[in-house]
């Protein structure tokens, strides 16, 4: 991912550089040509003579003759010109090159440095809240409590799961960040049987109505883990803010999962997939889900992207 950064303020300044340069030699050629007068061509009857040092020795030339010996002069002189600027052009990008090369590291070592300390915070801090919740949720389901106070009850074990879902979201993403976690192995499998599972787990959730659009394709050879656990994700995300109706569509190369409802913003777009991130911060949930399934989508080379409009939200996984 840095190295990502470093090669971007790269390419940024010696984009820059390389614009300035161009726009700079185009003036100076254009600016050279405009301040020199053009002469005025001389009469074919006039005989003009010039001395030759080298030779101490006197040449008539003819108008037309003298004519063509300053055009070509002129030539040769804007040639000379332009290759000396595209020298000095090319000197300039390596020296350029060269310093943002090394400043570059230097801009993103704090950033690196900050990153890699949060990554540790986070991993550290949902290890050490992982046995805490483990025996919380334990002694929870040890408490004989009394039928009137169930409820109260019913609500901690809520929460607990809620938080166990959160500590485990975070350890997955340590674990990609860290490159820790073991790629799943492809497999065969059909993806349209699995897919009619899942919807008929999130159904009772939902209050409108899920269609499914399988694939005239039988079977697909790929993790079957991680890509069910983004259809997870997905499904859950489509539940919590779809109004209606969620349309699932399985092609031979996408998987896409739509629903209606509110309209994200063309501004929040690029943010969806952040961490923690949420459009609607009343619904349940800790914005760690899209940004687990697109982690998963960039360990597998798959792409994940996100469409809405005319109050239909879509996520389009392409394999």
């Amino acid at each position: 991912m840095f190295n990502h950064l470093r090669h971007k303020i790269i390419f940024i300044t010696m984009a820059t550089t390389t614009a300035v340069l161009i726009l700079a030699g185009i003036f100076i050629m254009l600016f050279s040509s405009g301040m020199r007068p053009e002469p005025k061509p001389l009469p074919e009857s006039t005989i003009t003579t010039i001395e030759i040092d080298t030779q101490n020795s006197t040449r008539k030339f003819s108008s037309l003759e003298l004519n063509d010996y300053i055009e070509t002069d002129r030539k040769e002189g804007d040639t000379r010109l332009l290759i000396t600027l595209l020298g000095v052009s090319v000197i300039i990008e390596i020296i350029v090159f060269i310093i943002t090369y090394y400043l570059s590291e230097k801009i993103v070592a704090p950033v690196k440095s900050s990153y890699d300390k949060q990554k540790l915070f986070i991993a550290n801090a949902s290890h050490e809240l992982k046995t805490p919740l483990a025996v919380i949720e334990a002694n929870m389901e040890a408490l004989d409590v009394k039928k009137d106070d169930e409820k109260w009850k019913n609500n901690i074990e809520t929460e607990i799961t809620h938080a166990n879902k959160l500590v485990l979201s975070l350890l997955k993403l340590a674990k990609m960040d860290a490159g820790d976690l073991k790629k799943t192995p492809p497999e065969k499998f059909d993806l349209n049987s699995e897919i009619k599972k899942h919807i008929a787990i999130f159904s009772p959730k939902f209050s409108g109505k899920i269609t499914f659009k399988p694939s005239a394709k039988k079977s697909y050879t790929m993790p079957k883990q991680d890509i069910l656990q983004v259809l997870d994700i997905l499904l859950d995300n489509a539940t919590k803010y779809g109004d209606q109706k969620i349309e699932i569509t399985l092609s031979q190369n996408t998987l896409s999962i739509s629903n209606d409802g509110t309209e994200i913003k063309k501004s929040d777009l690029n943010k969806i997939f952040d961490r923690f991130y949420q459009t609607d911060k009343t619904k349940e949930g800790s914005g760690l889900g899209l940004a687990i399934a697109k982690a998963i989508c960039e360990q597998n080379g798959w792409d994940i992207s996100c469409n809405s409009s005319n109050h239909l939200t879509a996520f389009t996984i392409t394999f």
